[in-house]
């Protein structure tokens, strides 16, 4: 009876062992899918950064030009006034 025992009690280590060796192949597989979805990941958010960058620097050079033909308008704007009030002085409109 107690080789019997032993034996059911050494085919229940083995069964664990297998399961055990099976859950590890199992992770290892699960990480290395991961490590791929990160590898992704990470490209995607380098790739992303890039466009940030581009578009921070166009963004820059668009203000800039903004704020250069607004104040360009408001010049244009100062010598039109200007320009009508001697007009209206000149010629009494």
């Amino acid at each position: 009876m107690k080789r019997n025992n032993m034996s059911q009690h050494g085919a229940t280590l083995q069964t664990y062992n297998q399961e055990l060796v099976k859950c590890l192949e199992d992770l290892r597989t699960k990480r290395k899918d991961l490590l791929q979805v990160v590898q992704q990941e990470e490209q995607e958010k380098a790739t992303i950064e890039k466009n940030i960058e581009t578009l921070q620097d166009k963004l820059s050079g668009v203000c800039d030009n903004l704020e250069k033909h607004k104040t360009l308008c408001e010049s244009y704007d100062r010598t039109i006034r200007d320009t009508e009030a001697g007009f209206k002085k000149v010629f009494g409109y």
